[in-house]
């Protein structure tokens, strides 16, 4: 109220504009005047209450006389105080303020860096020093313009951060489609969740169960996890399992167990079992090292010089009398330059008694040779010796298809050289192809595979003329493998399917079978579970050789 009897009694008598800048001045003194009597009278604070910012913001408005001369004096009681510059309320203004409004209004609109007359400048001390003077305390009524409109403050206070400068260049940015439909799908999920706990709770209630659902994050709780598996139930001990409902042989392994309780054991503890280091198999293979190979003629060298010191040093013995001296070696060759006085005197007798020496050295030799000759059991046990040297080395399998098996002197030697290199095994030989499958050492195998691959000509299918009557019944006839009387036409292969080396013997060894099976259930099951995925790749690389 006390603003407004100070407005109207600011306002001139005359309501004409005034012609110059004189009458402006002057209007303008008049309300400063009338403005600081009223303030005396009013009995508040000789500093300003009112915010410093706004009424100088107003004050920059007007013109530079105007801002220089429009000072209000300072009271008495505050002279120690620094003298703080008070601006005129832009309602004690009246009719000037309007005028001053309709003077700038002519100025020309166009931009400028230069400055303002009537501006200070921000950077002098002077602006620096009256700013940290001036710290009005904005009253609870009206707070002040730096907090109330931020963009109004000249400079950044330090407790308030500046609002953030918006790039001009900055791209549009646009919603990303869809953005809002998902949000309120999101409220609504929310408001159904909202709903579904509602409900949850209050069927709680009804029936009398403890409210056990209180919470958002006890909503929708999961359970716990079981203390043990049910994968993990039948490897421990003391298990007492409830009832299965799939019958009493069902298992734990099968089913996942319903109800299931379990003994507290000593077997359970916080110990690691590691389990038992099982050797490799080929590690325990102990192979001797070789010895030095030498050529033909080093060799050749090694015996001369092991004969001729054999030689000196029977030489030797017989200087010293060890030994005694060898009889002549009278041949009819030398005979009258070893025997030349008797071979004179009577040569017949000398002729015959060269004839019976050189029977007797004969005799003895073969008879030496005879008795360092093995017998057939005993050559028997050196070959197999060599084979059980050879075969500790290692086990190998190989394993070959051919796609006719049906020349009986090809089947003779598949079976008879493996036999003889002591190779166990099985032949099976079915209306699509021939499987062989060969197991023992790496140098039998060695043997066995060039004769498969080089020295039998598997083109070569024509039968004997004199067949036996009795090979319709063999395993190996034509008939059972082709199922007609004479052999196709279509080049015939014999293809290496798998060779690797195995733990052990799946076959014995020195004994081949020969099977005939007429359909693919037969060769399975004469090849075993462990067997069966030879067919298969057989199967497969016959296709991709016919193929290509």
């Amino acid at each position: 109220m006390q603003d407004s009897s100070l407005g109207k009694r600011a306002r001139p008598e005359s309501h004409q504009e005034p012609s110059t800048q004189k009458d402006v001045r002057k209007t303008l003194e008049e309300a400063r005047k009338r403005a600081q009597e009223a303030f005396k009278r009013s009995g508040l604070p000789s500093a300003p209450k009112a915010s410093a910012a706004s009424w100088s913001a107003s004050a920059q408005n007007s013109t530079a006389p105007s801002s220089t001369s429009g000072r209000i004096g300072r009271s008495d009681t505050n002279t120690e105080r620094e003298k703080i510059p008070t601006e005129i309320h832009p309602l004690l203004l009246g009719d000037a303020a309007r005028i001053q409004e309709k003077i700038k209004s002519l100025a020309p609109k166009f931009a400028s860096l230069q400055k303002k007359p009537g501006m200070p400048s921000n950077n002098t001390p002077a602006r620096h020093a009256q700013q940290s003077a001036i710290k009005p305390t904005p009253t609870a009524l009206q707070p002040s313009a730096a907090t109330a409109n931020p963009y109004l403050s000249e400079t950044a206070q330090e407790d308030e951060p500046a609002p953030k400068r918006r790039s001009m260049h900055r791209a549009l940015q646009f919603h990303r489609p869809g953005r809002y439909v998902m949000e309120a799908e999101q409220l609504r999920r929310e408001e159904q969740m909202n709903a579904l706990k509602e409900r949850i709770q209050e069927r709680a209630r009804k029936a009398g169960m403890r409210d056990e659902l209180v919470g958002d994050e006890r909503a929708l709780r999961r359970e716990a996890p079981p203390e043990h598996e049910w994968w993990d139930i039948p490897l421990l001990p003391h298990t007492k399992s409830a009832e299965s409902p799939h019958g009493s042989d069902s298992t734990v392994a099968q089913y996942p167990p319903t109800e299931t309780q379990f003994e507290p054991t000593p077997a359970i503890d916080h110990l690691i079992q590691h389990p038992i280091p099982i050797p490799s198999p080929m590690g325990l293979l102990r192979v001797k090292p070789k010895g030095i190979m030498l050529t033909k003629q080093e060799m050749k060298k090694m015996r001369k010089q092991r004969r001729a010191a054999e030689q000196q040093d029977k030489r030797d013995r017989i200087k010293m009398g060890l030994l005694p001296p060898d009889p002549p070696k009278v041949k009819l060759s030398n005979l009258m330059r070893v025997l030349s006085s008797e071979a004179i005197a009577d040569p017949t007798k000398v002729e015959a008694r060269v004839r019976r020496e050189v029977t007797a050295r004969r005799e003895q030799h073969e008879r030496t040779n005879f008795e360092r000759m093995l017998t057939d059991d005993q050559r028997q046990q050196r070959r197999m010796y060599k084979t059980k040297v050879e075969e500790d080395k290692g086990i190998w399998c190989q394993v070959y298809c051919i796609r006719h098996l049906v020349n009986p002197s090809h089947k003779f030697k598949v079976r008879k050289n493996a036999q003889q290199h002591h190779l166990g095994g099985i032949i099976i030989t079915h209306p699509e192809l021939a499987l062989v499958v060969v197991e023992g050492s790496a140098k039998s195998l060695k043997a066995y595979k060039r004769l498969m691959l080089v020295r039998i000509d598997w083109n070569d299918l024509e039968m004997p003329e004199d067949t036996n009557k009795d090979q319709e019944n063999d395993a190996f006839s034509t008939t059972n493998h082709l199922g007609s009387s004479q052999a196709d036409v279509t080049p015939n292969r014999c293809e290496l399917v798998f060779e690797g080396p195995v733990r052990e013997r799946t076959f014995q060894g020195g004994i081949i079978r020969t099977e005939a099976c007429p359909t693919e259930y037969k060769v399975k099951e004469m090849l075993g579970s462990n067997l069966t995925g030879y067919w298969e790749v057989a199967k497969q690389t016959l296709s991709t050789s016919q193929r290509d």
